[in-house]
C-alpha cells in the first residue's frame, strides 16, 4: 500500500475503539490514540529514504512494532500526565498497544501486496504475501483512505455526541 492506503487502513482499524476509550476513560485519550494510530500508519516506510536499509526490511518486522510500541507507551505516559491526567500504568499500556498495533496494521497492509514482508526477520526468513493487489493500486489506496476517514470521523462524532444520544431512564 501507499501512504494514503496505510493511513486509511489504520484509521479504519482504530475507529471502533474511539467510542469505547472515550466512554470508559476520556475523549482526550481516545483522540491521542487516533493521533498515534495515524502517526504509525506510514512510519515503517521511512526506510525508503535510507540507502543502507532495505525497504520492507527491519522496519517491517514485529520487532520494530514492539520498539515503536515502547516509544508510544512512554510518550503516552508523558502526554497523559501533562494533558489529561490518566494513570501511568494504563497510559503506558494504552500507548504501547496502539503504537504496536499501528505498525502491525501497516505490516498487514503490506502482506496483501506481491512484495510482502518477512515479519520475523532475522529470526525467521519466512516471507509472507497474499498477493491480492499491487501497492500502487490507486483504487484500493483511495478506498481505504475514504473508508478509514469516514469510519474515524463517524466514531469521533459518536464519542463526542454520545451523552446527547443517551436517553435518561424513567
Amino acid at each position: 500500500m501507499y501512504r494514503d492506503g496505510h493511513a486509511g487502513f489504520n484509521a479504519l482499524v482504530y475507529a471502533p475503539f474511539v467510542p469505547i476509550v472515550s466512554a470508559r476513560y476520556s475523549l482526550e485519550l481516545a483522540l491521542w490514540g487516533a493521533v498515534l494510530a495515524l502517526a504509525t500508519a506510514t512510519l515503517p516506510d521511512f526506510d525508503q529514504g535510507l540507502p543502507w536499509i532495505d525497504h520492507r526490511g527491519p522496519t517491517h518486522t514485529v520487532w520494530f512494532a514492539l520498539l515503536v510500541g515502547l516509544g508510544a507507551g512512554v510518550g503516552t505516559v508523558l502526554v497523559a500526565r501533562s494533558s489529561f491526567g490518566a494513570g501511568g500504568g494504563f497510559s503506558f499500556g494504552f500507548g504501547f498497544a496502539v503504537g504496536t498495533c499501528g505498525i502491525l496494521a501497516h505490516l498487514a497492509g503490506d502482506v496483501v501486496t506481491p512484495m510482502g514482508i518477512s515479519p520475523l526477520a532475522p529470526v525467521s526468513r519466512a516471507h509472507l504475501t497474499l498477493d491480492w493487489f499491487k501497492s500502487k493500486n490507486g483504487r484500493i489506496n483511495r478506498a481505504f483512505l475514504v473508508a478509514g476517514s469516514v469510519a474515524l470521523l463517524g466514531s469521533l462524532l459518536l464519542a463526542i455526541y454520545r451523552p446527547v444520544l443517551v436517553v435518561p431512564a424513567g
